[in-house]
């Protein structure tokens, strides 16, 4: 990552500039005229398949597919294809915080949607150190419950939030085990594509930083740009907190429960 520095503190101004391209990090997809040929074809097929939800497939919702499979069409329609089917089985719009699996997955705040940062995204909040469940499902279905709030919070062009993961606790012992894992990264990545602006990786172990480097080739341009790894200090005037300043505003220490014990 870059840091400007100016008089010997990073200059806020500049610390901004990971959040300068707006529809990388914040606002809903725009096509070109070519793009939204992919998306109506798309919109066709579906139909014809009797794959077609009036409420999910609108045109963000597939423009955002679109994008995640670089509108190579078979690719496009086989990704979306695969998570209507999973939606429909799944059901994760149905989940509500009264659900007794919800009730009790959300009782330690290993995972919530702390609320809104700077430029209206939301902030889902996670800390594996928290965990308190061995139910793979009741997991899964907690994680889909706060992607989905973080979903109907967005409002105008916002349609991304911020993961802020806590690691500075992190255990192998307190981790999710790999079965869950998966699940949660294909969720994120298959099921709600292009929803992630950014990735805050907070205090990870030196382990994290040796596997970013070995995997980091296999990612994507885009998605590489989102994540952060960030460690040291975070002290007002640090680079980092200057940084986090630009990327979520100046609140986001309270907002993402920092200095909360």
């Amino acid at each position: 990552d870059v840091a400007y520095v100016t008089g010997g503190k990073m200059d806020a101004k500049a610390a901004e500039h990971d959040i300068k391209d707006h529809q990388l990090h914040v606002e809903k997809l725009k096509l070109t005229d070519d793009q939204e040929k992919v998306r109506e074809k798309l919109k066709e097929d579906l139909k014809k398949e009797k794959l077609w939800d009036e409420d999910f497939c609108t045109d963000e919702e597939l423009a955002r597919f679109c994008k995640a499979r670089n509108f190579e069409y078979k690719k496009v329609l086989q990704m979306t294809s695969d998570a209507i089917k999973w939606r429909r089985d799944a059901k994760p719009h149905h989940l509500r915080p009264t659900l007794p699996r919800v009730v009790s997955e959300g009782q330690t705040g290993k995972t919530y949607v702390a609320g809104k940062d700077k430029y209206g995204r939301p902030v889902v909040v996670m800390d594996s150190s928290c965990e308190n469940s061995k139910d793979h499902q009741s997991k899964i279905d907690f994680l889909l419950f706060n992607l989905e709030h973080a979903k109907r919070l967005m409002e105008g062009s916002v349609d991304k939030w911020v993961l802020w993961i806590y690691l500075d606790n992190f255990s192998f012992f307190s981790a999710p085990p790999m079965k869950t894992s998966m699940e949660t990264n294909r969720c994120l990545m298959l099921r709600y594509p292009e929803r992630m602006g950014h990735c805050i990786l907070y205090q990870p172990p030196t382990l994290f930083n040796v596997c970013w480097k070995m995997a980091s080739p296999l990612i994507d341009p885009r998605t590489k740009q989102k994540i952060h790894f960030m460690s040291g200090k975070f002290d007002k005037d640090s680079p980092n907190a200057q940084k986090l300043n630009g990327i979520l505003g100046e609140g986001w220490r309270d907002l993402v429960g920092i200095d909360t014990p």
